[in-house]
């Protein structure tokens, strides 16, 4: 693939822009999290009968853990803290990839020419 020098130039710009970018994060989480709202389970409850009325709100936090997929129940603090965690951690995947691709650029272009 050949690429031209200008492009290798503003691959090289994005890469350095990535890596001033990359200072701002502080948590980095993956995963997703939920709000929910739910019965208790007592008959007699209002919840049992009136969705208004259900018991919360419960933040959970869905995530993969060693390779398996886990979920934990966390108070609206942690919430608050999880979501911009894992808005942090997308983008700073999206960085990633591409940083992937301007690197790819650059290194296309220092192939020497085929005869």
């Amino acid at each position: 693939m050949a690429t031209r020098p200008g492009n290798t130039q503003r691959a090289g710009e994005r890469i350095q822009r990535i890596r001033a970018a990359l200072q701002k994060f502080e948590l980095l989480c993956s995963g997703t999290l939920s709000e929910r709202m739910m019965k208790c389970g007592k008959p007699n409850c209002r919840c049992a009968t009136d969705p208004s009325a259900r018991h919360g709100p419960y933040f959970e936090w869905s995530h993969m853990k060693a390779g398996k997929p886990t979920r934990c129940y966390v108070s609206a603090h942690q919430a608050q803290l999880l979501r911009k965690a894992i808005a942090d951690y997308r983008a700073l995947q999206k960085l990633l990839r591409e940083w992937q691709e301007s690197s790819e650029r650059i290194i296309d272009a220092a192939q020497p020419p085929q005869p």
